[in-house]
């Protein structure tokens, strides 16, 4: 992967939700380009790092669930709605909300917030495939341990 665009995961409900955070700084590279005098956060850097935190949380639940580690992998982006821009200065807040969670697939609704607001919203779909690479599989668990560490759980009845 090469962009990392979840600093932290804030807190875990398994089985509901996560929230993850993304700071955004001047020093991030995308700035060089986007846009001279006036820089933004590129939408689709925001679209992705809800996709990583939705990913993560479902491949999450499949290691608590003690299934069959598989990747998770964006397959449809429902109705994203990029609300106003971010940049230099902000902390998206990220929450990933399970609405299903089958054998083949995973559906989750996934929200950024900029101070309180709404940044973008969206509802993604993704497909889960095997993991043929065990490199690869203990790379990600690398990441999650990082950007867990610090993680709230939170614990109730019910979940997905």
């Amino acid at each position: 992967m090469r962009f990392h665009l979840v600093d932290r995961v804030e807190e875990i409900n398994y089985g509901k939700y996560i929230i993850g955070v993304k700071c955004i700084s001047l020093a991030d590279d995308v700035f060089n380009e986007h846009f001279p005098g006036y820089p933004i956060f590129p939408g689709s850097l925001i679209m992705e790092g809800l996709a990583q935190l939705a990913g993560s949380f479902f491949e999450i639940m499949m290691h608590e669930k003690k299934l069959p580690l598989r990747r998770a992998v964006l397959t449809i982006i429902n109705r994203l709605k990029f609300i106003k821009p971010a940049g230099p200065g902000d902390r998206l807040v990220y929450r990933a909300e399970i609405i299903t969670m089958r054998d083949e697939y995973g559906v989750a609704k996934l929200t950024a917030e900029q101070d309180g607001g709404i940044c973008a919203r969206g509802e993604f779909t993704f497909s889960f495939i095997d993991i043929q690479n065990e490199i690869l599989q203990k790379s990600r668990e690398e990441i999650y341990r990082i950007c867990m560490q610090n993680a709230k759980v939170v614990k109730d009845e019910g979940g997905v």
